[in-house]
């Protein structure tokens, strides 16, 4: 009985039918109630976050299933999701699921940019809108490659022209002219391309005011092009790093 009411009950989560999900929790909670207290094990995953990041997510389901459950089918995925922690995911988690199982499958973010910009919102919890396009701010976009660095490996950070470009072309649409640190190496000869001399020979000293901003060395942000500079390149590393680093245990 117990066992078909739970088999139920997931037919129920995943169709979307909520009224009928709350009823048979109901009988299960009645079924349970008429019999001795049991030990009761809650299972508190990753999954049960919204705010858990991508890679944590990534390495919950390696540890859960193998390094391999990127090759099952959806439902499978699922369904085994269900039998071991009674989860069903929804809405920023099963954006990031899929999305980590998609990049796992295809190489196309990397070289792609309208994949790797539903990949950035997708892995930073803004779900990502087949419809209408939305643009990833920068800490998005450099939580996406860090993410992207971490589950592929075998990629050798080796991103196409494409994805390269548009990444600069969001920076440079936020008012960021200057490398963050963390895809200094990646961007900086395209960024170069699309900005002043004057700006590209001030990065030395941008970055010597961000690494005291970092160190709490100084401050104090004056208004001129130098510190107006490294203050947006922390908040959008500071946003990579929330992103990033949100639930991991």
């Amino acid at each position: 009985m117990a066992v078909k009411l739970s088999s139920s009950l997931y037919d129920a989560e995943i169709s979307g039918n909520k009224e009928e999900a709350d009823r048979i929790r109901s009988e299960i909670e009645v079924a349970h109630s008429s019999k001795p207290k049991e030990h009761v094990i809650s299972f508190n995953t990753v999954l049960n976050d919204e705010k858990s990041s991508a890679i944590s997510v990534y390495d919950f389901l390696n540890k859960a299933f193998g390094d391999d459950w990127w090759e099952w089918e959806t439902e499978t995925l699922d369904h085994m999701l269900w039998i071991k922690y009674s989860v069903v995911i929804e809405g920023p988690n099963r954006d990031r699921v899929f999305a980590i199982r998609h990049l796992c499958n295809s190489d196309r973010a990397f070289f792609d940019w309208y994949e790797f910009n539903q990949q950035a919102l997708s892995f930073s919890g803004a779900s990502a809108d087949f419809e209408f396009l939305k643009e990833p701010s920068p800490g998005m976009l450099i939580n996406a490659v860090k993410t992207m660095r971490y589950i592929r490996p075998d990629r050798e950070n080796q991103f196409g022209k494409e994805v390269i470009k548009y990444i600069c072309v969001i920076f440079k649409n936020n008012g960021i002219y200057a490398p963050p640190p963390s895809l200094e190496k990646l961007i900086s000869e395209y960024l170069k391309g699309m900005i002043s001399e004057e700006l590209v020979n001030m990065w030395p000293q941008i970055i010597e005011k961000y690494e005291k901003i970092i160190k709490k060395e100084d401050n104090n942000i004056e208004e001129n092009i130098i510190d107006i500079q490294a203050r947006r390149i922390f908040s959008a590393e500071a946003s990579a790093v929330t992103y990033g680093t949100r639930r991991t245990e």
